[in-house]
């Protein structure tokens, strides 16, 4: 019986193992260190735009200009080295004695003062002797004639006319040769257009006067008086005797008017400053040259844009032509 069993587990052993030399002439799978080489090439990306949202509100890229012929920019403005004459250059034949000079002390009188127009360009020449100007006495002194809106009259270089003839006793200086004279500046606002263009206090302080075509400034710092006349009529409410101003701010327009009823000269303003200031060595008091305190206060408005002061094309002739 013993033997029987030893017999059927060998038999059964000898199955197993014959089943297991058959197994061994068959390959199985890799071992984790018989792998084949890793590829190195990396994966294709999807290059396939993402879908557009139809109901993005992002609005559309701007187009393309093309630039191959690009505008040039635009030229600066700059001030000609000879923007204005020297104190004292009048036009030829337009003082009170002919030939004569006016002041030429280049002091500033009034350092401390703003330009008296709220914006640039504006133009400091004679008003009777400018284009369009009647000239003096009749005849004597003779203007060139033309029209108030000459491009000549709103360009470079400013005139000094603090000396310019003037026969009568309230203009009796002695500053100037003959002993009388304009005793003030006047300069065009950048356009010929009546009331349009502002007038400014030369500094903080009070109003002093207010007259027909004129209003006066006292300054509170420099005790300079400041006279503006041809102003437009009438002036802003608040505008009275002993009303205060700030430098700056402004107060009346520019205006043609010659008297009270008569729009008579040329859009401009005469401006004079009245004090105590030393003069070609000597101490006067009364009208005092304002030209180069003018030039002064000038290059500090346009100092943070020169470009402001460069010369404007002008109305046509209906609109600057002075009334009679």
């Amino acid at each position: 019986m013993i033997s029987l069993k030893l017999k059927l587990l060998r038999l059964v052993a000898m199955s197993v193992l014959a089943v297991s030399i058959s197994a061994c002439g068959r390959e199985g799978p890799p071992r984790p260190d018989n792998l084949p080489p890793a590829d190195n090439t990396p994966p294709v990306e999807d290059e396939t735009p993402p879908p557009v949202d139809e109901d993005d509100d992002a609005p559309d890229p701007p187009p393309i200009e093309d630039d191959d012929d690009p505008e040039p920019p635009a030229p600066v403005f700059e001030l000609p080295l000879d923007w204005h004459a020297p104190p004292g250059d009048l036009l030829p034949g337009s003082s009170t004695v002919k030939g004569s000079t006016g002041v030429t002390d280049p002091s500033v009188i009034v350092p401390e003062m703003v330009f008296p127009l709220a914006e640039a360009p504006a133009f400091l020449n004679s008003q009777i002797f400018g284009q369009g100007g009647g000239g003096y006495a009749s005849g004597q002194w003779p203007g060139p004639g033309g029209s108030e809106n000459d491009p000549r009259n709103f360009d470079y270089p400013w005139r000094d006319n603090f000396c310019e003839v003037r026969l009568d006793a309230k203009h009796a200086t002695d500053l100037c040769p003959g002993g009388k004279a304009h005793k003030g500046q006047d300069f065009r606002p950048k356009t010929c257009e009546n009331a349009v263009h502002w007038m400014v206090a030369p500094e903080s302080g009070w109003i002093s006067h207010v007259g027909s075509i004129s209003v006066n400034i006292m300054g509170a710092e420099s005790g300079m008086k400041y006279k503006f006349l041809h102003v437009q009529m009438p002036v802003p409410d608040w505008v009275k005797t002993g009303a205060p101003v700030t430098q700056g701010q402004p107060f009346a327009q520019v205006s043609d008017l010659l008297t009270a009823s008569s729009r008579a000269t040329t859009v401009h303003v005469h401006f004079e400053i009245h004090g105590a200031a030393e003069v070609d060595g000597a101490l006067h008091n009364g009208a005092l040259p304002p030209y180069t305190s003018l030039v002064e206060s000038y290059l500090d408005l346009i100092d943070a844009n020169p470009g402001v002061a460069a010369p404007v094309a002008q109305p046509s002739l209906d609109k600057c032509l002075t009334p009679q």
